[in-house]
């Protein structure tokens, strides 16, 4: 089942014909229309019918918490037959509407809108945080149940990686948030605390909050600030928060329990408050969400608010102007305006199709890859799409994995849509027979890879179900990982300076406290910690040591990058792999004709091609270097006189392979300059009659500069230059 829920200041619709024969009969006639409601747009599936009753269950407890979230009694169940391709039985979905509003009638005011009936609608969402969500339900059990994991509570790590001054003032500021939502809803209790993007966030259970709420909570949290509140160590004995006692007891009874007032909490990494609530200065708070117990699905949801909060009134302007720039900078609206990409709702959620625009700066992110790896030994292999799922359970991705695989079921076999490349990898290598003298083998495949992630979290390019991968395996000794390390940072380095995209620092990604989490031994941990180690130092890496944010098979070091707004994007990994070489038996000969063990290095230099195309989009604001620009130069013609010189122009330009269009028609030089520019076109070439007795171009930058009297040949000159050094 697929439903999109909106808080709505009223709905009104009507049937107007019935969209099949058995459509439901006896129907209200008129306009029918509801105020301050939840509309429900519902598509029953197939796969509902399998458990129709547990869907039913399901739906109606959903609908249960978002009318809480949102404060409304009021509820419209609206069959909406376009959110699904895979739409049950008519009648099962007719008879898991009816019994839904019967469940969700002691409660509420529940409206049903007529099914199997064509209608036209008109609403008014109220466009809060919460006024418009999507959830997909899976109901019951089904035929691959038995294949999947069920979601298990991950229990809360502790982080003792140092906070930035910055990171702490956000910090403070949840504290804060955390008292003044208590101060003045006592019923209130506080759950996980963390950053994401800039944000701290704070969840709350037992109490409803709205958009509305904020204000006031903003106010309670600046008489907080002023009170000049002192933050100190407390006793754990002052916890009185359920979900704060939880937390304690993942982390353990030792770790540090911090309290403002009578408020306490339990915070997930080390000295993460200022001493005192004035050290904010500035703050804001953005928005409410909603947000599940450990990110359990099964576990209870929680009421999320998101704020930021800075040392001074400045930094929280930069931070919100910043934040302007980037909703300006959009993926998703640049890909539209520019026919990037598009998203059908018949090849689905998390599947965007890459259209030619789209797929030139794809073919251009991969071709400049390949040119920067094949010169160093890397060799291009290609694997399919599915494997047997036995491949996945001797790799060990099948357990940690599982929930997030598409299955295939064969004629007589069970397959899986690849999650990750290496296990393939792996299989090139154990196929042949390799010496010392070969060592080390490095493969190279820009794959596309598959997770089944939650419909809620998809997003434009950035968040898909259909992820390319630069990917990268090498094999080598132990001996030759530091060269290995410091040849791949070589490439990364190459490749980011050319975007410009020269700002950032290194993670070195090693393992928690908790052994049981990764795989291997310590020895071989121990061994692969170290190397990375002083590859980072002899390749001068702006590196910090981090516990705990290991891959679950080996140490790495993370890249972290920052883009034309200052926001940090993680992109580059360098991964040492002892355990999958292990698990494969993986082996060459060695100069005393012995079986050696080799090492994996995991490489990726921008990670998911389309998570890096969207954070390009938004880097260059749609204005590409022209080596990456889908349009390079476009010819505008002021007469048909100057098509035979245009033609000529086009020809010439394409045989250097750049990628020139020729505008011809009959409107007004004016608006074709104009329709170039907002298609951040870098080279606009006008010919006119004078061009043509010259036979000399007009250029115009995609800067507004403009020149006369341009020779052919030295424009095309600059062009293949330009591209051919990748200028930015």
């Amino acid at each position: 089942m697929k439903i999109i829920t909106i808080h709505a200041d009223f709905i009104e619709f009507e049937a107007k014909k019935k969209a099949f024969q058995g459509a439901e009969e006896n129907i209200p006639e008129g306009k029918q229309r509801v105020e301050e409601c939840l509309v429900v747009l519902t598509a029953v599936e197939k796969n509902d019918e399998r458990d129709p009753q547990g869907i039913i269950n399901q739906y109606v407890q959903e609908i249960k918490n978002i009318a809480q979230q949102v404060n409304t009694r009021n509820i419209v169940l609206y069959p909406y037959a376009h959110l699904s391709s895979q739409l049950a039985n008519p009648k099962v979905a007719e008879q898991v509407l009816k019994e839904a509003r019967e469940l969700l009638a002691d409660k509420y005011s529940v409206t049903r809108a007529p099914f199997g009936w064509y209608k036209s609608f008109t609403l008014a969402c109220k466009g809060h945080p919460l006024s418009e969500l999507s959830r997909e339900l899976t109901g019951g059990p089904s035929e691959t149940a038995n294949l999947k994991r069920e979601f298990t509570d991950e229990p809360f790590r502790y982080s003792r990686e140092s906070l930035t001054p910055e990171q702490r003032i956000a910090f403070t500021l949840g504290f804060i948030l955390a008292k003044a939502v208590k101060d003045l809803f006592k019923s209130a209790q506080i759950g996980e605390m963390g950053l994401s993007n800039q944000q701290i966030y704070v969840d709350f259970s037992q109490v409803k909050l709205r958009v509305e709420d904020l204000e006031r909570i903003a106010r309670q949290v600046q008489k907080i600030i002023k009170a000049d509140l002192e933050i100190k160590l407390s006793s754990r004995d002052n916890l009185k928060d359920e979900w704060q006692r939880k937390i304690l007891n993942d982390l353990g009874q030792e770790k540090p329990v911090y309290s403002l007032e009578e408020t306490a909490v339990v915070p997930l990494c080390q000295q993460p408050f200022a001493d005192s609530t004035s050290k904010v200065k500035a703050f804001k708070l953005m928005n409410l969400a909603s947000a599940y117990w450990k990110g359990n699905q099964n576990n209870q949801q929680l009421t999320r608010i998101y704020a930021a909060g800075f040392a001074s009134e400045e930094q929280l302007t930069g931070y919100l102007q910043q934040l302007d720039q980037a909703e300006q900078r959009s993926h998703i609206t640049i890909g539209r305006q520019q026919q990037l990409f598009v998203v059908s709702d018949l090849v689905g959620a998390g599947l965007p199709l890459l259209a030619p625009k789209g797929a030139i700066i794809r073919n251009e992110i991969i071709n400049f890859l390949w040119d920067l790896h094949h010169g160093k030994g890397y060799q291009w292999v290609w694997t399919p799409h599915i494997a047997k799922d036995l491949l996945y359970k001797t790799s060990g991705h099948w357990d940690k994995f599982g929930d997030e695989l598409f299955h295939v079921k064969g004629k007589t076999e069970q397959f899986v849509m690849k999650p990750m490349n290496c296990p393939h990898h792996m299989q090139i290598f154990d196929h042949f027979s390799w010496s010392y003298r070969d060592m080390p083998i490095r493969f190279f495949e820009p794959a596309t890879i598959y997770r089944d992630e939650k419909t809620g979290q998809l997003h434009g390019l950035s968040r898909v179900r259909a992820i390319t991968q630069d990917d990268g395996h090498l094999f080598c000794r132990v001996a030759q990982i530091k060269q290995e390390v410091a040849t791949i940072v070589e490439i990364i380095r190459r490749f980011y300076k050319i975007l410009g995209m020269e700002d950032y620092w290194v993670s070195l990604s090693v393992r928690g406290k908790d052994k049981s989490q990764y795989l291997g031994t310590d020895e071989v941990w121990q061994v692969a910690e170290q190397a990375l180690l002083e590859a980072a130092e002899e390749n001068d890496l702006p590196f910090r040591r981090i516990e705990g944010e290991a891959a679950f098979y080996g140490p790495k070091l993370d890249f972290l990058f920052k883009d034309a707004l200052g926001r940090e994007w993680q992109l580059s990994t360098i991964q040492c792999d002892f355990n999958l070489p292990e698990r494969f038996d993986l082996s060459f000969m060695n100069e005393r004709s012995l079986k050696e063990r080799p090492v994996v290095i995991h490489r990726a230099i921008c990670g998911s091609i389309e998570r890096f195309m969207s954070i390009l989009i938004e880097h260059f604001a749609g204005a590409f270097p022209l080596w990456l620009s889908p349009e390079q130069v476009r010819i505008l013609t002021i007469t048909d006189r100057s098509l035979e010189l245009a033609y000529q122009v086009e020809k010439k330009l394409s045989d250097l392979n750049a990628r020139a269009s020729l505008d011809s028609r009959a409107m007004t030089m004016g608006r074709k300059v104009r329709e170039a520019q907002l298609a951040k076109v870098n080279y606009i070439v006008t010919i006119g009659d004078k061009e043509v007795q010259t036979n000399t171009l007009a250029v115009r930058t995609r800067s507004g500069e403009q020149k006369f009297g341009v020779e052919i040949e030295s424009f095309a000159a600059m062009i293949a230059d330009e591209i051919k050094t990748k200028k930015l």
